[in-house]
């Protein structure tokens, strides 16, 4: 028993070694992404000096209009619980408060998206365009389309975008 206890805590220790030596071998997964981003665009270190400050700029102006979102959220949540009679209105309120928010944070990533485009060369832009669309197929490969909504227009026919093929004429009984 001694024996199976003290083998059992050994493979332990090495295990847990070799896992600690392994974690720290490799960057962190988001310090690894940006690495094979960098080595792919294949920019220079004047480009990623660029890139990392206009990252930094990006951040601080983020930072508010995400603090304001999440505070917004938990208003949200808070008035779909309450007892509030008035709670519809204000309820659509926040939404479309906290719409305004979410287009804010679009154009503040929309901006440090092409003023890093910017810093680019043109291979360096097909690159990224390539990268993108790389990005865009493997996002639809896990995310198939969902029919729509209304899948039927006014005659009863499926809808006109031809997404889905209209359903079989009715047999004619003899």
């Amino acid at each position: 028993m001694k024996k199976v206890l003290t083998l059992l805590v050994i493979g332990l220790v090495l295990g847990a070694g070799s896992y600690y030596s392994a974690a720290n071998a490799m960057p962190p997964p988001n310090e690894q992404a940006k690495q094979q981003f960098e080595k792919r665009l294949n920019l220079t270190e004047k480009q990623k000096e660029k890139a990392k400050s206009i990252h930094q700029k990006g951040l601080e102006k983020m930072k508010p209009v995400m603090s304001e979102i999440g505070k917004k959220r938990k208003e949200l949540k808070a008035l779909k619980e309450s007892d509030d009679p008035a709670k519809g209105e204000k309820i659509s309120q926040k939404k479309e408060e906290l719409k305004k928010l979410n287009e804010k944070a679009h154009k503040i990533r929309k901006k440090n998206s092409k003023d890093f485009e910017k810093i680019l060369t043109k291979d360096q832009k097909k690159e990224l365009e390539k990268m993108k669309a790389e990005g865009r197929a493997k996002f639809h490969k896990k995310h198939p389309p969902k029919p729509p909504f209304n899948m039927f227009d006014g005659d009863g026919f499926w809808n006109k975008k031809g997404l889905f093929p209209p359903p079989p004429p009715p047999k004619e009984e003899k």
